[in-house]
């Protein structure tokens, strides 16, 4: 779906153009703005892919057409950043003059220039193939180039339900897109911060388990080409060192069940060999910063309304083992807690991930993995608090997005 905005006061020149993008490939959701002040308050509200603008336009709905009412759009444009700003903006005219001024002044930002005459089709074939060609670079899969980035922040979770279903909650607005020959389904949208913004994917592993979390991270890093790919989800916590609720940033992470079995003094012995992934020092520092702010985590606690413990969630970063088998007996965790005396947390995908986007092609993207504590991993774990933990990872995910994965737009 390509979301376009037509700025155009000629109800003639409307419907032309309406009936060529009609017979351009895909769908499309067309909105038309038919002066500077409607303009504007549309891309306060939605971020466009394409702006279809008309340098000569009234101001207000009132008002007669003026020179360079449209200029005043693409000034309004430039003074606020990308936030707002359409990835492209087509000019499409029949006063070559007042484009060429246009383009003297905004040549940064106007992609191209159609000549509108009409009662002549030749610029409804431009603009229908125009709108093919942003069509085709806008939807995935990208084409990587081995050097850029073309979405920052891809969420990957293990289940649809509840980790998937709680960061399409959280976020709001998401939008359902397919990939070309790839049956996964991805969510994409935008979170936005004031003059930041980050282009954003989630999707669920079509399983559960090392091996589903790093198909679906490995698909979407070659799909979309993410900066950084975020790992959102429930796990078991070490009783003691965890509450329920509490959020544990992987750091290190490693397969538990990676080692030998082989015979000693006649008995057979597994004998392990946890090759660790580390968490980047800087997203470390700005974990920790977070877990600093307890009025935030309180809010997190205060606003749910699902079951929950009696206490707030708290952030720690610390190790997390990764392993193809639920374990629900306290000697089987015993056994982890070896491989690691400051264990917080085990679960059955960390290390894939962190794995997928360190073993990537260029350019790699940063994983983070950040996960709400529902249960101990004991004989006494049940569902309870699945949903709840889903929700305040979800949480943290989008306020750590907000703080600190958000790129500069101006």
């Amino acid at each position: 779906m390509i979301s376009i905005l037509l700025v155009e006061d000629n109800p003639q020149k409307i419907e032309q153009t309406a009936s060529a993008i009609k017979s351009a490939k895909g769908s499309h959701d067309l909105k038309i703005a038919m002066n500077v002040r409607d303009a504007k308050s549309a891309l306060e509200q939605q971020r466009f892919d394409l702006l279809l603008l008309d340098i000569n336009l009234p101001k207000t709905p009132d008002a007669s057409p003026v020179a360079d009412g449209g200029l005043e759009v693409l000034r309004w444009l430039k003074a606020r950043g990308s936030v707002y700003r359409p990835q492209y903006i087509v000019g499409i005219t029949a006063f070559d003059e007042s484009f060429e001024k246009a383009q003297s002044e905004f040549n940064n930002l106007i992609w191209r220039v159609i000549s509108v005459r009409l009662g002549h089709n030749q610029w409804q074939e431009q603009l229908q193939e125009t709108v093919d060609v942003i069509g085709a670079q806008i939807r995935p899969p990208f084409v990587g180039d081995g050097a850029s980035f073309k979405t920052d922040v891809l969420v990957v979770t293990a289940l649809a339900d509840p980790e998937l279903s709680a960061i399409l909650e959280s976020l709001g607005g998401l939008e359902k897109v397919s990939v070309a020959h790839d049956a996964s389904i991805y969510f994409r949208g935008r979170i936005v911060n004031d003059r930041k913004a980050a282009s954003l994917a989630v999707v669920a592993a079509s399983d559960k388990g090392l091996a589903g979390a790093a198909i679906a991270a490995t698909k979407g890093i070659y799909s979309l080409w993410p900066r950084h790919v975020f790992m959102t989800g429930i796990t078991a916590g070490l009783k003691g060192r965890t509450k329920i609720g509490d959020v544990i940033f992987a750091d290190p992470s490693w397969d538990w069940g990676s080692g030998k079995i082989k015979k000693v003094k006649g008995r057979e012995e597994f004998l392990p060999a946890p090759y660790q992934r580390r968490l980047d020092e800087t997203f470390v520092r700005q974990a920790k910063e977070l877990s600093d702010d307890k009025k935030f985590l309180s809010k997190i606690w205060q606003e749910c309304k699902l079951a929950k413990p009696d206490n707030a969630p708290k952030i720690h970063v610390g190790a997390m083992a990764s392993g193809g088998s639920v374990l629900q007996s306290h000697a089987a965790v015993k056994r982890v807690v070896r491989q690691h005396k400051d264990l917080l947390a085990i679960e059955m995908e960390a290390f894939s991930v962190m794995f997928a986007c360190q073993a990537a092609p260029e350019p790699r993207p940063m994983p983070i993995v950040a996960k709400a504590v529902c249960d101990f991993g004991d004989g006494g774990k049940n569902d309870k608090y699945q949903k709840y933990a889903a929700y305040v990872s979800a949480e943290v995910f989008k306020e750590y997005a907000r703080r600190y994965l958000l790129q500069r737009t101006n």
